[in-house]
């Protein structure tokens, strides 16, 4: 059966994984010796986009980034038995596989810990491309790193659907020419900007898996 798209770019946190509690507490643990004071979660959500080193950054002196991301590895490998997948993701994803989609991943987070989250799941044979924000010189909402997913790929952005649970997703998605898709599952979920309009919006999972697989209509 075909899909209507022939890639899908996703977030990984807050959109594949309900991960952003033990992410907010594992920078929270990283800053904690360096910082004057501990930031407010929104503060943190406000700060993503680049990789976990550069986030911490924003609140701590450059020169102690480096030990305040070991700090953060050291309680998301700990803590990681408290992440999960959203239900039904797993079936989503390995059956927009078996349907001949793309499937590639872009986050702001870096590769060691995306490789790390994917592996403990047994989703990284799931994934054709993992764009990482270490990888990139803009992070989002800036294009890079939907364009280079698009590369990797070698999909057309006008057959290629980016699904987060963020502005910055939606707004990368829709400045690199793809469709976009505002997931709003998780009870972290980022702020959306009302200037920004997403292509489709979806509150559960199942519905936006009957929404992928619907075939495109000739």
């Amino acid at each position: 059966m075909d899909m209507r798209w022939q890639a899908l770019i996703f977030d990984r946190d807050g959109t594949l994984f309900d991960s952003l509690g033990v992410i907010l507490k594992a920078f929270h643990y990283g800053v904690e010796p360096f910082a004057d004071r501990i930031p407010s979660d929104s503060e943190w959500l406000a700060a993503f986009g680049p990789a976990e080193p550069e986030v911490m950054a924003h609140f701590i002196p450059v020169s102690r980034k480096r030990e305040a991301y070991s700090r953060f590895m050291e309680y998301y490998k700990e803590h990681f038995h408290e992440i999960h997948l959203f239900p039904e993701v797993a079936g989503m994803l390995a059956g927009a596989k078996d349907r001949g989609a793309k499937i590639g991943l872009y986050t702001g987070g870096g590769m060691e810990s995306t490789r790390f989250c994917l592996q403990q799941k047994n989703m990284l044979s799931l994934f054709d491309t993992l764009i990482t924000g270490d990888q990139l010189v803009h992070p989002k909402p800036h294009p890079e790193g939907i364009l280079k997913a698009l590369g990797d790929l070698n999909v057309e952005a006008s057959r290629t659907l980016v699904v987060g649970d963020s502005a910055a997703d939606v707004e990368a998605g829709a400045r690199a020419g793809t469709a976009t898709a505002l997931v709003k599952w998780s009870t972290y979920t980022n702020g959306f900007h009302a200037d920004i309009n997403p292509d489709y919006v979806f509150s559960n999972v199942v519905d936006f898996r009957e929404f992928i697989f619907q075939e495109e209509k000739s």
